[in-house]
């Protein structure tokens, strides 16, 4: 475990799943509010030289861009060049020019590369996405999601064995656009739901607190977040009748019965069932489980 997130939500989903192994890791951000972090797949890079935006573009050292996974990023400090090789394909980008080559071919870049405080500063989305990468700013965080799963994750994400895929799914780097962040405290346990027959959207929760996520291509993405309290009223999805106080994002809208894990961290167990779209709850059982880590459900029906 690296670092601790300051931000609750991001650090309660990275903070859980680190104990099942996942790719997540946490960071200190201790930085103010006005700075720009990167995080790539969960992980806050670190920065001797803090990132910047021009002409809407934001500016990261090259060791930053050399953290995606799935490439390589080279400097030639006597052409002043970056080189960045993916899939035999050479891009480069000169330093001062606002023109970058794929190939042979010469595309038009929003900032040029430059060196500043003795470090290469290059575009990040440009890199980024020119290496497969999906790129999200986060404006009320000031953050910037870089995501890329490895082929072997997106092919466990795709298998017919749906705990496999919702194992997959949880193991996604996550991005979002969302500005609240409950705290999860994952040593007591986690609660899952996926409408069922589904690995593919997903809840997490826990304490006074949960989320809502989509798988969307190689991530996946927080849509909705929320916290409530005790208080026993209709808060627009039937298996969580609590009184809502604070959300951010869409209420998603789950009109068929879901399945639900609730995994107790102590004794690394979970029990599981269904909650009908009429808020009934049946409990089938209680098995062996690690954090984010799924066993199908027999009862279940496939999708």
């Amino acid at each position: 475990m690296n670092k601790i997130l300051k931000r609750g939500f991001i650090g309660c989903l990275i903070a859980s799943l680190l104990i099942a192994g996942s790719p997540l890791t946490t960071g200190t951000a201790s930085a103010a509010s006005s700075a720009i972090e990167i995080m790539i797949n969960n992980d806050f890079a670190d920065t001797d030289v803090a990132p910047y935006i021009t002409n809407g573009t934001t500016m990261v050292p090259l060791q930053v861009a050399q953290k995606i996974p799935g490439s390589s990023v080279q400097w030639n400090n006597a052409s002043k060049t970056v080189t960045l090789t993916r899939d035999g394909e050479t891009i480069t980008l000169v330093a001062g020019q606002k023109t970058a080559k794929i190939g042979n071919k010469e595309v038009k870049l929003e900032a040029a590369s430059t060196l500043k405080q003795g470090r290469v500063m290059v575009p990040l989305r440009f890199i980024a996405e020119s290496t497969g990468a999906y790129v999200l700013w986060n404006p009320k965080q000031r953050v910037v999601f870089v995501a890329k799963s490895s082929e072997e994750l997106k092919k466990q994400f795709a298998s017919s064995n749906l705990a496999e895929a919702r194992t997959a799914a949880l193991k996604f780097p996550v991005v979002s656009s969302l500005e609240m962040f409950p705290v999860l405290d994952e040593s007591q346990g986690q609660k899952y739901y996926f409408p069922e027959g589904k690995a593919d959207q997903f809840f997490l929760g826990g304490g006074d607190s949960i989320s809502y996520y989509e798988v969307v291509g190689n991530h996946s993405e927080e849509k909705w977040t929320a916290t409530f309290d005790s208080v026993k009223a209709s808060s627009g999805l039937f298996f969580l009748p609590r009184k809502i106080t604070n959300q951010d994002g869409e209420l998603p809208k789950i009109t068929k019965r879901v399945v639900f894990y609730n995994f107790m961290g102590p004794i690394g167990e979970a029990t599981y069932g269904f909650v009908e779209s009429n808020g009934e709850v049946t409990t089938l059982g209680q098995q062996e489980m690690k954090l984010n880590q799924f066993f199908n459900i027999p009862e279940e029906k496939k999708s």
